[in-house]
């Protein structure tokens, strides 16, 4: 069966490749010549699929394309820098066949490698990898800002359930809104989520404080970075 796909998947034929994404396996589906040579599944490692693209499809014109997602685009750059050509595709952007509503791994695998024959499909632009990783600073910040807020909206969500919220406004809230909470007296059940929210939100503070002293510096100078690489041109981003 596999001396079989190797004849059909001569060497110089384009081999387009769909690969359905999960945390432990890949699933990958193979098109060559208007159809499938191959599927498989294999553990989600990079050796793992080199080794397989390099000696199945060896002197092949190979492209792969995987939807953008947890795993951000490392893969990607391996590829890339391995001389296989890639393409990260959006999520929302990815033809879905109306008949099947199904989706796993497989399927997945099977409707981007019919995309990539067919060209219906969206490229991400991918960031060089200085960029990305100068970005992600701004992006903890932001995070542990929203982490705040979800906190303080589950504050007020559980006044409105057990109807605690007398003297409160119910609109915007400012900062001694919260720390009035302290003061309230509550049975011990209620008392005791209050208190856990309340600390929660305490030391969410605490960590925004402490990063916005470590990583205010670095922002300052990610900021003129960011100012130098457009002034030259840097920041162009490279269309998979």
């Amino acid at each position: 069966m596999r001396s079989k796909m190797q004849d059909f998947v001569a060497k110089g034929k384009q081999v387009l490749i769909g690969r359905g994404d999960s945390k432990k396996t890949w699933k990958l589906c193979v098109r060559c010549g208007n159809t499938i040579a191959h599927q498989t599944s294999m553990p989600a490692d990079y050796s793992n699929l080199k080794s397989c693209l390099k000696g199945r499809y060896p002197g092949c014109k190979i492209q792969v394309m995987y939807e953008a997602g947890f795993s951000g685009f490392w893969l990607h750059d391996l590829l890339e820098a391995d001389k296989i050509d890639c393409i990260v595709t959006p999520p929302n952007k990815a033809t879905q066949e109306k008949v099947n509503k199904v989706k796993t791994d497989k399927i997945d695998a099977r409707r981007l490698a019919k995309n990539l024959e067919n060209g219906d499909y969206a490229s991400c632009r991918v960031p060089d990898v200085e960029l990305r990783e100068d970005r992600q600073i701004s992006r903890t910040l932001d995070q542990t800002q929203k982490n705040i807020k979800a906190t303080k909206n589950r504050i007020r969500r559980f006044l409105d359930l057990y109807n605690l919220n007398d003297g409160f406004p119910a609109g915007a809230w400012k900062e001694s809104y919260y720390k009035q909470l302290y003061h309230l007296k509550l049975n011990h059940s209620l008392q005791v989520n209050l208190d856990c929210h309340l600390n929660n939100l305490k030391e969410l503070k605490k960590s925004r404080a402490i990063l916005l002293k470590e990583l205010l510096k670095e922002l300052q100078a990610l900021c003129k970075k960011l100012a130098i690489r457009n002034l030259f041109g840097l920041n162009k981003v490279v269309r998979v």
